[in-house]
């Protein structure tokens, strides 16, 4: 019983990082991607010295995070990557929501961000800079963008 848990474990690890492998695109920041010959092996058994096992998680958070940053990438100020965007916020969703926000309103990103780092809702920060706007719909609209730039994909 104890051997069949393992191999269970062992084939829905391997399963998950072949999904997020082929999930990472092939020219992300400038480098093809690696063979599977060129790719380490997972070790058989995670307790062998000298050898950290993969984890398929973090696999899996990796090529999320890169996917969100390449749709957040189309819509952050120019000059600016989407990290450097997203700093000091405390998700990727309420980044992007304010991203999609500013250029809604066409608001200066700079302005909405400090604003909204600084612990002021988007929709008050929204309302300081651009007060003739529809502040809810305009905050339902941002948000509703938001969560579809941050949507894992299902495949």
């Amino acid at each position: 019983m104890k051997r069949f848990l393992t191999l269970i474990a062992a084939a829905t690890a391997l399963g998950l990082a072949a999904f997020a492998y082929a999930a990472v695109p092939e020219d992300q920041a400038g480098a093809a991607r690696p063979s599977p010959a060129e790719q380490p092996s997972m070790p058989s058994d995670p307790a062998t010295p000298g050898v950290a096992p993969m984890d398929p998680s973090a696999t899996a958070q990796s090529s999320t995070s890169a996917s969100q940053s390449t749709r957040l990438a189309a819509i952050v100020p120019e000059g600016m990557s989407a990290q450097e965007a997203c700093a000091g916020f405390r998700t990727v969703e309420q980044c992007a929501a304010t991203l999609h926000a500013s250029q809604n309103l066409n608001i200066p990103f700079e302005d909405l961000k400090s604003r909204v780092t600084g612990g002021t809702k988007l929709g008050a920060a929204i309302h300081q800079l651009k007060p003739d706007a529809n502040v809810k719909a305009e905050v339902r609209k941002a948000e509703e963008q938001a969560r579809s730039d941050t949507r894992v994909p299902q495949g």
